[in-house]
């Protein structure tokens, strides 16, 4: 028995070994030097293909599905601009079309093809520009080093197996950066960021005139991967056309503002909250004794900004009921907020599992804490004296699970997804889920004046939503000459 224990210990000793003669300065100056003379480089145009996974924004919650997105950034380290443009895949025939523009020093963001901002050009000031640049350069091995050699204090040197481990203690937790012995490439980071373990592959380096650059780059969380990077473009100190930096033709300067959140009545008894986090509406219905809330956004904190509004407009009347549409993070990360103050949840059956998922993440309480549910399939109706609501789930290529609130009387739509426009009116032709929604609403016979957009443009009317779903794809707002 004691010899198995030495034995055991001996193997636990040998299995990472401090490093006495090389010091994380020294390790590092290797690492960045084993990656070309990138101090030498004045600007770089940089392209990945990347499959994306992420069960919170999939169509079926059960089964993820990855996406193909693209990833181009062109930085100019010499006049301290770049251009982060990053076209995202969702089900149902979203595109999400974004450029992160910083030049002047100042960070702005604008929307490709329109279809989610319209012409806005979104000027967010001076202080997130620093940021952003930061974390652009930091998604590559030099920039990690070199950011990594400034911050020695706390580091330690092992060797373990073929790799170099530099360990670093911080306030958020521990990280692991793993250098090749052979090559000093760096290989792997991992960083314990709470309860989640962020793991960050560079593989497969290639060399580009005396650079090297990873041909596979991967993230993962916990064990699961979020994204995979293949290289498709890297250039470096060639002619980069300043039209990348300039400003689109035809959008209109905006700051980003979130005013105080209000109720206002769109109807008898029926209230919205408009502009949540600057891009969000929410409805809630005044039942006589009993309200019922549309959808949990974003976050607990968020949530709660919400319910105390209703509570100030409609004191003393518990909010009983929340309708969720779909399962995607953005409408229901905050429902415990929700669930606290005693209510029960209106969604699909197929929404239950993800729901009780993002409760037990919220909290370990939820795991034994019993949550009251009405579900439904196909139609759900819930009436009281004053006023009657209808729930229909829908067959979509959205998200698995989908429904909407009808209001009969008010021929009144609350969707979250089916129909998103942006808040400045600009119109582009309806995507997949559009077209679903409105071929359900003309097979059920459902006749309706507006539709409130949870995203957006929250009031629609009937006339607009028809225009866009006659309109012909005409192409994005401006051709990107300096993109291939």
């Amino acid at each position: 028995m004691k010899i198995k224990n030495v034995y055991i210990i001996g193997l636990i000793l040998s299995s990472s070994i401090p490093v006495f003669g090389q010091t994380t300065t020294q390790l590092l100056q290797k690492g960045m030097a084993a990656l070309g003379n990138w101090e030498n480089v004045t600007h770089f145009e940089y392209e990945t293909k990347r499959i994306n996974i992420d069960q919170w924004q999939g169509y079926d919650f059960a089964h993820p599905l990855p996406e193909n997105d693209r990833f181009h950034l062109f930085f100019d380290i010499k006049n301290n601009r770049f251009l982060h443009h990053t076209q995202n895949h969702y089900p149902g025939g979203y595109l999400f079309d974004t450029y992160r523009l910083g030049r002047d020093s100042r960070y702005y963001v604008y929307d490709g093809i329109g279809s989610r901002t319209g012409k806005d050009l979104l000027d967010l000031g001076s202080k997130p520009f620093n940021g952003r640049k930061s974390a652009l350069l930091n998604s590559f091995p030099y920039f990690i080093l070199k950011q990594l050699l400034q911050e020695t204090q706390g580091t330690s040197v092992l060797t373990e197996g073929n790799d170099w481990v530099i360990l670093k203690k911080t306030e958020a937790g521990n990280e692991e950066y793993r250098l090749d012995k052979k090559t000093f490439l760096l290989k792997k980071i991992t960083k314990g960021q709470g309860k989640d373990t962020i793991v960050q592959r560079y593989e497969d380096y290639t060399q580009t005139h005396g650079l090297m650059t990873a041909r596979k780059s991967s993230l993962e969380r916990n064990g699961n991967l979020v994204y995979a990077d293949s290289l498709a473009l890297f250039k470096y100190n060639e002619a980069m056309p300043d039209q990348a930096f300039n400003f689109p033709p035809g959008y209109q300067a905006t700051t980003e503002k979130t005013p105080e959140l209000s109720a206002k009545i769109i109807a008898k008894d029926v209230y919205l909250i408009e502009n949540i986090d600057a891009d969000r509406n929410i409805m809630f219905i005044n039942m006589g004794d009993y309200i019922v809330l549309t959808e949990a956004p974003l976050a607990p904190a968020v949530t709660r900004s919400i319910l105390d509004v209703i509570h100030t407009a409609l004191p003393g009347i518990p909010v009983k009921y929340v309708h969720l549409s779909h399962f995607h993070n953005d409408h229901i990360a905050g429902i415990a907020e929700a669930v606290k103050e005693g209510a029960a949840i209106i969604c699909t059956e197929d929404m239950k599992q993800p729901v009780m998922q993002m409760l037990q993440n919220t909290d370990p309480i939820y795991n034994t804490h019993k949550v009251d549910f009405l579900t439904f399939k196909q139609k759900k109706t819930l009436e009281s004296s004053q006023k009657k609501l209808e729930f229909y789930e829908i067959p979509n290529s959205h998200a698995k699970g989908m429904s909407f609130l009808y209001l009969p009387e008010e021929k009144l739509i609350y969707q979250g997804d089916l129909l998103s426009l942006p808040a400045d009116a600009y119109l582009t032709p309806s995507i997949a889920v559009t077209q679903e929604f409105s071929k359900f609403l003309s097979q059920k016979k459902i006749t309706f004046n507006q539709i409130i957009g949870h995203h957006g443009l929250s009031v629609i009317p009937k006339k607009t939503f028809e225009e866009v779903n006659t309109m012909k794809n005409i192409g994005p707002l401006f051709k990107n000459t300096f993109e291939q």
